[in-house]
């Protein structure tokens, strides 16, 4: 910021974050112990709200109070979609530790010969094809570059969510046979993290150069702090979406992953639509950065 905070405004501010730590840590000791009960339900819809205001908030505290050019205000606006595909992708792709884990659990055919695979270890899926696949993502984007292919950051993101949204499609077939009581084979899990971990490739990384590069360079840290609070909101509708899930209706399992499904690629296919359009106001916020830099102090 052009006018960093005084030393009384940031000694209000860290004492805020102390009490505030300070109430959360007294809360997780009398939940824990029992002193207090309550339905996490209400609370997580509650934390999704609060979550997307404080984005909504701060991002329009920025974007109108930040005296922007118009140029940063159209790296702005391409932000924005692409903060949107985060929330969105790490909504579904956080279901490998919930709705996910469950069902290798229970209905995933573990038997190895006389062992048993424990559930745990299909969670090293994803470590294991992100050390595989991330030299071939960095030598493609390299390779389409210097073929003066380049994708804008919104339809990389965008292929990262649709390509995330169609692991749900194999879980969806997958859990029609657990629905009629049958145990499917690994591979289903398999390939779903697969599909997870090129959408991760596609958008995680791509997502982090965007803010940098779009971000007004004066409000670069905070845009990256509004950036990630997309990750907590995702994960908060995971664990939403995961509640669904009930063990004893498994008929119901298939439409929900096909639910989540449709919304990611949805999702996707809108923001690949508006690329046109986004591509150039990125190319207007890297314009208007260039300057920035270049422009004597």
């Amino acid at each position: 910021p052009t006018q960093p905070l005084s030393v009384s405004a940031q000694k209000l501010s860290w004492n805020i974050i102390g009490a505030f730590l300070i109430v959360v840590a007294g809360m997780t000791y009398a939940i824990y112990n029992g002193f207090i009960t309550f339905d996490p339900v209400p609370v997580a819809k509650a934390v999704a709200v609060i979550f997307c205001l404080i984005f909504v908030a701060y991002f329009a505290a920025i974007y109108f109070k930040g005296n922007l050019n118009a140029n940063e205000k159209k790296g702005m606006w391409a932000l924005l979609l692409i903060c949107i595909a985060s929330a969105c992708f790490w909504a579904g792709f956080e279901q490998a530790g919930s709705s996910l884990n469950l069902f290798g659990r229970d209905y995933t055919d573990r038997m190895l010969g006389a062992f048993e695979i424990p559930t745990a270890w299909f969670q090293s899926a994803n470590s294991f094809f992100i050390v595989i696949l991330s030299p071939f993502f960095a030598a493609l984007w390299i390779n389409l570059a210097k073929r003066m292919i380049t994708p804008s950051y919104s339809v990389k993101c965008a292929f990262g969510l649709i390509v995330m949204a169609t692991g749900f499609i194999v879980m969806f077939f997958a859990s029609q046979y657990a629905a009629a009581g049958l145990k499917v084979a690994p591979y289903w899990l398999i390939a779903t993290y697969f599909l997870h971990t090129v959408g991760e490739l596609c958008l995680s990384p791509v997502a982090l150069s965007a803010v940098s590069k779009l971000s007004p360079k004066r409000f670069a840290g905070q845009m990256m702090g509004v950036f990630v609070l997309t990750y907590s909101i995702g994960n908060v509708i995971a664990g939403l979406l995961a509640g669904n899930f009930d063990p004893e209706n498994l008929e119901q399992m298939p439409n929900l992953y096909l639910q989540i499904s449709l919304f990611g690629i949805s999702i996707g296919i809108i923001l690949v639509l508006l690329s046109f359009k986004t591509k150039y106001w990125e190319m207007s916020a890297e314009s208007a950065a260039q300057e920035a830099e270049h422009k004597p102090a």
